[in-house]
Formats: C-alpha cells, structure tokens, sequence
C-alpha cells in the first residue's frame, strides 16, 4: 500500500461551515476540491447515522468521486472509554459500537477514537474522594465489582475495606441479612449461657454445695453477661461490622452493588490489585512490579495509563446487549476482523494546565494494549501536534519506541508541528521548517518499521481560524505531504534532502515554471524609475495602448 495522503473535514460545530453539514457533504466538499483520494470524515454525534437517505448519498458521492474515506469518532467525556463510572461505561460502549456499525456499513478504512477524555485520577481527588459513594462503577467490562471480587482474592481483599456502609446500612438487602444474623446469634442464647456458667464453675471447687439461692444469683449474673454480649455483636452487625455480612449484602443490592467508598479512585485501585495479582502485561510494563497502592503515589502517570488501557481492553473484548443489537453479537476487535476494518487509538489533545495529564496518552504506554490485543484490524494513530500538548518531545520518544514499533502504526495526523494543545491545525508550508521537521520524525517512525499507512492533514480554521476557503484551510499541506512521501518512499535521510522537497528544483515542473514567470514579470522593477525607453517597462507590443491611455488595463491583460 505504501502511504496514501489525505485530508479531514473538520467538524461543523467548529467550523460552523455548511460544507460540513452531514456526512455525505463532510466526506465530498472539501475531498473533492483538493486533489486527494482519502478524506477523514470527522464525526459529531452519533445522530449523524440517522440522517434520512444517508446510505445512498454517501455511497453515491464516495463512488462518483473514487475517494476512500476513513471516520474520526466522538470526542468528549461521553466516549471516554478509560471512565469506570457505569453511566459513561455504557454510553461509551454503546455509541462506539454504533459507530463501529456504520462505519463498516459504509465502507470505510478505519475509525479513530481518542485514548482518553479525561485527567488522572490523583488530579481529581477533591472531587471523587468526598462523592465516590454517591455514583456507580464497573469494572473494565463493565460488571459490578463483586463479580471481579469473586474472580480475584487481591480484589476482594481490597472491595471488603472500601464497602459503602453509609449507603448501605439502609438498603433492604443488607436489613435482611443482618436480621438473619441476629436470629441466629439469638438462637443459639441459651447454649452459649449453658456453655459459659459450665466453664466459669468449673473452676470453683465444691460449687454444687454452694447454696442454691447463691449459685442462682452468679448464673443469672453470668446469663446477663453472655444476652450483653450477644446484644453487642448484634449491634455490631446492623453496624455493619460484620464484613462478612455487609459483603454478601453488597453483592444484593441493586445501586450499592455498583458503589465503593471513594468511587473511581477505589475501581481504579481494584483493577490494578487485579492485574498486579495476575502479572498483567498491561500492568507490568508499564507499571512494573510495584504495589498498587505504592504506584498511585509515585508513578501517577504510568498507574492511570495501566488502568485505562485495561478498560479501552474490556470495551473492545467484552460482549453484552450493545454488542448484540448492533455488532452481531461480535465483540468491537472481531467486528473489524470481519470487516476489514481498523481501529485506530490517538493520543487526546489538552488544555491548558493539562499537558500530560490524561489518563491515557503516551503512545510507549498504548502500544503495549495493541501488542496484547495482537489483532491485525488495532493499531495506533500518531497526531504529532497532540504528541507536544501532551509535554511529549517526539524526537525523544521516537528514539526510545523499539525497534517494531512503527508497525504498530496505521494513521498519521500532520499540522504544523506547534504545541498549543494540539487543536491548532495549521496548514504546513512547502518549504517551511515545519515541511521538514515533520518529515524527519516520519522517516524516524520508517526505519521503526513504518512502511505503509495513511498521512493526513487534519485540518483546523486556517491561519486566521473561522471559516474560510479552502486554501484558506489547506493551502498548500497536500502538496507538502505529497513531497515527504514521495522522499519516504524512496528512503531519502533527512540530510539527504533534496531542493526539489522544498519546492525550489528543477524537477518540480509546475512550481519552477510559476517560479520563472514571476522572476521574469519583476526582474527589471528595481530600475523602474531610471528607464530612459518606455518599451523597456511596457513592452514594444503595449507601446499604442500607453500612448492611448491604457497603460494599467495593458499592465492587466498583457499576458492573456
């Protein structure tokens, strides 16, 4: 395949551009107009499948214009697959499978999803900590986390201490079982009475000739001490004290069962007890073997990327209802083997005070879930400009990805390479620094193994931002990209560049001969004003219409 060039369309909520309304139009206006056969249609919501007709018109545009087209998913808090608040679990599943659905009804290449929506843990603690019982979890595949308790000692060890027993103590389902506990710690009243004044006289020489009315007095003595401390653990498990009780309440109730003491933080510490137990490969390289609770303090970072790749890892393994009413019952990963289709993971852009801060980004944290994952149809999509919003140097990071690391790699977004949070998108210039500093990290990702792929220009408002034309917004990037891959695949070093890549040479035809008209038109302006002959500026063929007055209009049309 070697690399195919491409652009995106944008989104209209940005753009506000009524090129962009609807996917038929995003996936022809601007693909249609700028001499590429790859457009990334740039999805909204979710709402854009159920645009009437939309089958017949996209495939009627795509087909006439033989353009391939690739879909670029939701971004927002909505689809944030690392979240393990259950309301944001199952919407995110769910509108990624739909996603996933059309994006294989209609055909396209792949579809590309942001590997995070939101900030670490640790940065949200005043939040989640006070609230965490107030709201539901799951786990990575979205159950309760008694059903990973019941699968994991190093979890169960850890849920028994973080029961939300303030909720909990109220619900009906913990009510019964704590009175099912008192009945039988009742029960067995009299036995345990029996049992201690039989233990207490034994050690009191000749007590049968004690006088009755006394040895009446010490028992009753005794069975008052035994009913006080039968009425303590009593009270002790409608207290909840009893973990044993309060667990196997929790694992009944209908909301708590869903709940832990401090919320994500505490699904974020289960999963990682869990994939520390179990030498997850997820966790061990990118963790280590370091213990959970020693990880959330000191490796913040590397614990939040762990634990996201294993939600992003449940989502695209797990198979519920979503799965079925739109998938086929397939989970996301044998989808697009049946498909053909790739899906794609991007490192997210920030904000500012947030660079670095997602929960999942660095692309030498993500390859180790495509790695596990092992399926042809999962790969990484590198955006170098959200690279730097993540306080990622490139070079550095290029250097230090293995040696396959760029046959991980199946899509590139390129921009100049400006670190303001990675929303700039602005056209690359040929013969601009920015021409070749993105060709040098390419080439870099090449000797890594990064033979073959789409690169696209993802576009953003132009220099000026807003809407413009579509110079305005590309310029002249697909004429750039066409110069990187043409060197790339001829495996030129950077060094080794030629003039022609920056868009000086002779073999570049079209620029030399623009280049040439306009040094001819201007090569005599700085003797303009120290001309003795006239023709000498106007020519011998525009001398009559100087004479006549019509110097400007000669000026205008001279060449035509």
């Amino acid at each position: 395949m070697a690399y195919k060039v491409g652009i995106s369309s944008g989104w209209w909520n940005i753009a506000k551009d009524p090129n962009l309304l609807g996917l038929p139009l995003k996936a022809g206006s601007f693909g249609a107009t700028t001499g590429v056969q790859f457009n990334q249609v740039d999805m909204e919501t979710i709402t854009e499948f159920v645009e009437p007709d939309l089958k017949d018109r996209f495939r009627r545009i795509v087909d006439k214009l033989g353009i391939e087209v690739g879909l670029h998913g939701e971004i927002g808090n909505i689809v944030a697959l690392e979240s393990a608040e259950r309301r944001i679990w199952e919407q995110a599943h769910e509108r990624l499978c739909i996603a996933l659905k059309w994006a294989a009804e209609l055909k396209m290449i792949y579809i590309n999803i942001h590997l995070s929506q939101n900030v670490i843990v640790q940065q949200e603690e005043a939040r989640i900590r006070p609230f965490g019982f107030q709201y539901q979890i799951v786990t990575p595949t979205g159950e309760p986390f008694y059903a990973l308790a019941e699968r994991s000692e190093a979890v169960k060890d850890f849920v028994v201490r973080r029961l939300p027993d303030r909720t909990l103590l109220g619900e009906e389902s913990f009510q019964k079982l704590a009175q099912e506990k008192a009945n039988e710690i009742q029960k067995g009243l009299q036995k345990k009475i029996d049992d201690e004044i039989k233990k207490r006289t034994s050690h009191i020489p000749n007590y049968e000739q004690v006088p009755p009315n006394e040895r009446r007095i010490f028992e009753q003595q005794i069975a008052e001490d035994v009913q006080r401390a039968v009425n303590e653990e009593i009270r002790r498990v409608f207290n909840g004290g009893d973990t044993d009780v309060l667990y196997e309440a929790w694992k009944r109730s209908q909301f708590s069962k869903y709940v832990l003491e401090a919320g994500e933080i505490d699904a974020y510490y289960a999963v990682a007890y869990d994939m520390s137990s179990r030498n997850d490969p997820l966790w061990t390289n990118i963790v280590g073997n370091m213990n959970p609770e020693v990880a959330y303090n000191e490796k913040p970072l590397e614990f939040n990327a762990a634990i996201s790749a294993a939600y992003l890892e449940g989502h695209f393994r797990v198979k519920n209802h979503s799965n079925k009413d739109h998938l086929n019952g397939m989970n996301m990963v044998e989808w697009c083997e049946k498909h053909n289709l790739m899906l794609c993971m991007e490192m997210p852009h920030s904000q500012q005070g947030q660079e670095g801060l997602m929960r999942f980004f660095h692309p030498l944290h993500s390859q180790y879930l495509v790695r596990k994952i092992g399926s042809g149809h999962v790969r990484l999509c590198i955006d170098f400009e959200q690279s730097m919003a993540q306080n990622i140097d490139v070079d550095e990071m290029i250097k230090k990805s293995p040696g396959d690391f760029g046959k991980l790699i199946f899509l590139l977004h390129l921009g100049e390479p400006i670190p303001y949070f990675g929303t700039a998108h602005i056209p690359i210039t040929i013969g601009g620094q920015g021409q070749e500093i993105l060709y040098r990290w390419i080439y870099g990702l090449r000797k890594k193994g990064y033979k073959s792929g789409y690169v696209i220009f993802e576009r953003g408002g132009g220099r000026g931002g807003g809407r413009g034309t579509n110079y305005d917004v590309f310029e002249e990037s697909v004429k750039a990209i066409r110069q990187m891959v043409k060197y790339l695949d001829q495996d030129t070093e950077p060094l080794n560049l030629p003039p022609e890549f920056f868009g000086i040479g002779f073999e570049n035809p079209d620029v030399w001969a623009r280049q040439l008209v306009t040094m001819r038109e201007h090569a005599w302006d700085p003797l303009q004003d120290v001309f003795i002959i006239p023709e000498e500026k106007h020519f011998f063929l525009g001398s009559s219409a100087v004479q006549k007055g019509k110097a400007q209009e000669w000026e205008r049309r001279k060449f035509r």
